[in-house]
């Protein structure tokens, strides 16, 4: 349990929770938090892969602009701070055996 709660990944996780509920709230209703401060889904955002299937899955009801969003886009939003929190672990064990070494 306290591997866990030392990892990014575990945190980068509860972020990407709280910034989905956030938006289905009302309090990012342009999308700004979970899409455009999101680099990789920022890139994703505007190619055909993100209107074939980002925008194709079952649309949620939520206080935004455009009264929806696709399911896919919260899923989407969860793994890439998932990927985030990995690389940033990844980093702090390389820094750790490096320091180990020395």
């Amino acid at each position: 349990m306290k591997k866990i709660l030392k990892s990014f990944t575990f945190y980068f996780m509860l972020m990407s929770l709280f910034m989905i509920y956030m938006q289905y709230v009302g309090y990012d209703s342009k999308n700004i938090m979970l899409i455009h401060l999101n680099p990789i889904l920022s890139k994703l955002q505007y190619t055909d892969f993100a209107e074939s299937v980002l925008n194709s899955g079952k649309l949620v009801n939520c206080r935004t602009i455009s009264g929806s969003i696709s399911i896919y886009w919260y899923i989407a939003h969860f793994i890439t701070f998932i990927i985030y929190g990995m690389i940033f672990d990844f980093i702090k064990t390389i820094i750790k055996r490096l320091a180990r070494q020395q």
